[in-house]
């Protein structure tokens, strides 16, 4: 599902597996149950096993990530050519970083 790691310089966000409608129930749970701490301010998105994204999905990132815009420079990483054409279809990343 998820794993998060808080690392010297930045926090690690892994999602391994399809942000979807099947999914995405269970990753927001997971993903709001995280306390993130105030310090590194580097937030970073892995998708490197992120096969497949659909609307509600990337819904579930918008609104994730919004809050933390203020507070945190965050970046997705490792996304494939699929996802990452369509997060920028979407605009993501007109509000972060799309590695």
């Amino acid at each position: 599902m998820i794993t998060y790691s808080v690392q010297t310089d930045q926090i690690l966000f892994t999602f391994k597996e399809d942000i979807n409608f099947e999914t995405v129930r269970q990753i927001e749970i997971k993903v709001r149950e995280i306390k993130i701490p105030e310090q590194p301010t580097k937030l970073v998105i892995d998708l490197e096993q992120v096969r497949f994204i659909d609307s509600t999905g990337v819904g579930f990132l918008i609104s994730w990530i919004h809050p933390l815009i203020s507070r945190y420079q965050i970046r997705i990483i490792n996304s494939s050519l699929p996802v990452k054409n369509i997060l920028q279809i979407c605009k993501l990343d007109t509000l972060v970083e799309i590695a």
